[in-house]
């Protein structure tokens, strides 16, 4: 039997030396590593925003615990002030701006529900009475891009916000005014964070590129009308897409002529105005999304679409006459991916649907006890992904990826059996912020 050949020992300690040595340069570079702070990752990126209709308050949804893990609580309007308009609130990732019931504009840190300093107050609408229409966005922010339009006027005002969300908001009518449209005007903003409004009184849409933390030159295109009472306009990639209200006419960047919307087209301008909106911008697509009162579906925006066959869509299934007709309300449906999500407000029920290419499906309905007199619809609450019901009018929050009761809304300001439960909850187990503004206070919750 041939033993084992040991090594020399100069050999052994050379090695012995080289690990010590190993052991020591690690131990330096871990004490002197500065490491990445926690707070750097992007904990809340996949959190939804809602609002709370009567309550006037604002909500993270947790979309992987299925609840509110943070609330804010609007102050009431001030005497005199309308409170015709519902609060609402805009998300792009990180930022995150709530709407009041008086039309100002809040910004608020995303992660903490902490308002930032100063408010925007967005010109009051003077919309044609007397109509039954959906009133077209004065308000969007996609793309790093806070944008207003003023309807009357169209005066457009925009600016450029940190990604990392914490942009201060106040000055934006005092530094952001880029462009005059027209009147009867509605604004939009695309992923890319370029601004497009049109006026429905002239005719004319006008795009604004961003470019860096600023806006390049204004272009203008003109659509060919005039005397339009409201139009509505959306993004799809960066192509815009106009809908005049008139005569039930869909315009798409670089396009000649205007196409019909099914069931909505009228000949002769100012009889009515069409009860129709345009989706949500969106990525670029060979279709865009439209949604009336019977149903959600597409157009082409470029030749050759499969899904622009006048079948695909989601069908919502309400009837409609003179007694319930004064209670439904349309909304603007969303893309995620290669899907179309829809939901109309029928009285106190919520209506929704979903489909993926060209299909066509019925709406679902989520019934609620009572009557409900509605003045405003149900938003689909999308970020990164991640969407949710949100009814505008009653708060209630519908997260679609649950089985059997969708609804998860937990308002500290319910008065349901089930909510008051949560609520005596949350006092013992939240933190209410020590800073204040005039606007709003936040509270942590556990849902």
């Amino acid at each position: 039997m041939t033993e084992r050949r040991r090594r020399p020992t100069w050999l052994r300690a050379i090695s012995g030396a080289l690990v010590t040595l190993l052991v020591v340069v690690i131990g330096i570079l871990a004490v002197r590593a500065d490491g990445q702070p926690v707070h750097d990752v992007a904990l809340t990126d996949g959190s939804v925003w809602v609002s709370g209709g009567r309550t006037g308050d604002w909500a993270r949804v947790n979309t992987g615990a299925h609840g509110f893990d943070l609330v804010m609580q609007e102050a009431a309007p001030g005497a005199g002030e309308s409170t015709a308009a519902r609060p609402d609130v805009l998300q792009d990732g990180r930022n995150a701006v709530g709407v009041t019931s008086d039309l100002r504009l809040v910004a608020f840190d995303s992660r903490t529900g902490e308002p930032i300093d100063g408010v925007v107050q967005v010109p009051p609408p003077t919309y044609v009475t007397g109509v039954d229409f959906h009133e077209p966005g004065l308000v969007a922010m996609h793309g790093n891009t806070l944008a207003v339009v003023d309807q009357t006027t169209g005066r457009v005002w925009a600016k450029r916000l940190d990604p990392k969300g914490g942009t201060p908001i106040g000055d934006l009518r005092d530094n952001g005014g880029l462009a005059t449209v027209g009147a009867n005007a509605a604004v939009t903003v695309d992923l890319d964070g370029d601004v497009m409004a049109v006026s429905a009184d002239t005719g004319i849409v006008v795009e604004i590129p961003a470019k860096g933390t600023g806006f390049g030159s204004p272009e203008r295109t003109d659509l060919g009308f005039t005397g339009g009472r409201a139009a509505d306009i959306t993004a799809v990639g960066d192509t815009w897409v106009v809908l005049d209200l008139e005569k039930g006419e869909v315009h798409v960047e670089g396009q000649d002529s205007p196409q019909e919307l099914p069931g909505e087209s009228q000949p002769t301008a100012g009889v009515t105005l069409t009860m129709a909106t345009l989706q949500q911008p969106g990525p670029s697509s060979d279709v865009v999304a439209f949604q009336t009162r019977e149903r959600a579906g597409y157009l082409p925006v470029t030749q050759g679409s499969v899904q622009a066959n006048g079948s695909a869509g989601i069908v919502s299934g309400m009837v409609s006459d003179k007694r319930t007709t004064r209670y439904q309300r349309i909304s603007e449906p969303a893309v995620n991916g290669d899907c179309l999500y829809a939901a109309w407000g029928d009285g106190a029920a919520v209506r929704w649907g979903s489909v993926c290419g060209a299909q066509e499906v019925p709406a679902g309905e989520l019934s609620s006890p009572g009557t409900l007199a509605r003045r405003h619809g149900v938003a689909v609450r999308h970020n990164r992904g991640q969407l949710l019901l949100n009814d505008l009018d009653t708060g209630r929050v519908y997260d679609l990826t649950l089985t059997g009761d969708l609804r998860i809304d937990t308002w500290p300001s319910s008065t349901s059996p089930a909510k008051k439960a949560t609520k005596k909850a949350t006092k013992k187990k939240t933190a209410t912020s020590k800073k204040t503004s005039p606007v709003t206070k936040s509270t942590t919750t556990s849902g």
